[in-house]
């Protein structure tokens, strides 16, 4: 039997399965209800497919190892209700995991997920819901700055020797359906709908902030300027401390950004001046060209980690096809679960992502002016370098 024939015998049953017991049907009764009843036990064994799985497949299915995937139960379990069929089936906690494990980390659609373990698309829909929902509740317990931020900027520091640094800043889209309503505040500069989602994270790749509430024609800057972050850091409850951003952001005393190209010999001037602070001899070129390529060497670590986000869980890959609200708590979830990866020293994912299957918004950096204002934001550069 071929796989498309075996996913419509599996609709066929999903539709007894879920039917009232006096509708009408086509077959004798007595025959239907013999049906019924065999296939009441068969897919009751829906969990041996999990107890039934060696290590490497469950690693593979659903992106935790079988301890993990326990712990994850237990974190939601609080959340989560046991939920009752119209077939009378429990799906309990455990189960509603196993289902949004799945999709999270195959991004398979909906249906062919209610195949693979045994449940309709309906039960498919409301629990990766519930567990997404879940997990953006306990989301502020693992996605999270340290109180104490001396060891973040000692780690940063031993990267390309930047003193200071706090985190890194970028954002990434991630591919959206065209929603119902508000169609046009989705549509980003590469002309698809997506969810601008804003993270900061650590030397190791762990995210301190994740912001996935605007859409994708939000820039990267005002999304940070109008955050709850970026209202912390306008107001110094990070000290010295500050994060790295691209171009795409405007330097400031807490974001600091590379320089920018010189475009008239105003701008080369103003940087000559600076180069008093430093007094060490450089032209202001390779002044700026030392500290690029440092901030540079240390930036790349917020692109490494929306990377193996989305290789580990592929719904991000491609288009979430749901509506917005629904589809930012789904990112908010994988977001979540992957510093829980990290927590328990899950491996990454190598899995190779062909050429137009990841939808990140690989697009061109627009620089942002940096106005006559920001005198100390930009001497600040020559500071940490000097």
């Amino acid at each position: 039997m071929n796989d498309y024939n075996l996913i419509e015998e599996f609709e066929e049953d999903f539709r007894l399965l879920e039917s009232d017991d006096n509708s009408s049907h086509s077959e004798d009764e007595n025959d239907r209800q013999t049906r019924l009843g065999n296939l009441r036990t068969f897919y009751s064994q829906r969990r041996k497919i999990f107890e039934l799985f060696d290590d490497e497949k469950t690693r593979k299915t659903f992106r935790f190892d079988k301890p993990s995937i326990m712990y994850i139960t237990n974190l939601l379990t609080p959340f989560l209700k046991v939920r009752i069929t119209k077939a009378k089936r429990r799906i309990t906690p455990f189960d509603q995991v196993l289902i949004a494990l799945q999709f999270y980390g195959t991004g398979t659609f909906q249906t062919v997920v209610g195949n693979v373990l045994k449940y309709s698309q309906a039960t498919v829909c409301r629990s990766i819901h519930d567990v997404s929902r879940a997990l953006c509740m306990i989301a502020r317990d693992h996605i999270n700055f340290p109180p104490n931020l001396l060891q973040l900027k000692r780690e940063f520091a031993e990267i390309a020797r930047i003193p200071g640094i706090i985190g890194c800043i970028d954002g990434t889209h991630i591919r959206l359906q065209r929603p119902h309503q508000h169609e046009y505040a989705f549509v980003n500069r590469k002309g698809y709908h997506s969810i601008n989602v804003q993270g900061v994270c650590d030397a190791n790749g762990r995210f301190l902030s994740v912001n996935a509430t605007k859409p994708g024609s939000v820039h990267d800057s005002t999304m940070f300027k109008t955050s709850a972050l970026g209202l912390q850091c306008a107001q110094g409850e990070f000290g010295e401390g500050f994060l790295l951003g691209d171009s795409g952001y405007g330097c400031t005393t807490y974001l600091i950004t590379p320089f920018n190209i010189p475009s008239n010999d105003e701008e080369v001037a103003y940087g000559d001046c600076l180069l008093t602070i430093c007094n060490d001899g450089l032209s202001a070129f390779l002044l700026k060209e030392k500290f690029n390529r440092s901030h540079k060497r240390t930036r790349c670590i917020i692109e490494r980690a929306f990377r193996a986000v989305k290789r580990r869980f592929h719904c991000l890959h491609g288009e979430i096809r749901v509506q917005p609200q629904r589809a930012c708590k789904i990112i908010l979830a994988c977001f979540v679960l992957n510093n829980i990866a990290l927590e328990r020293k899950q491996p990454d994912f190598d899995d190779d992502i062909e050429e137009g299957e990841l939808f990140e918004c690989m697009m061109p950096r627009t620089n942002v002016p940096e106005p006559s204002n920001q005198q100390d934001a930009r001497a600040r550069r020559f500071i940490i370098i000097s």
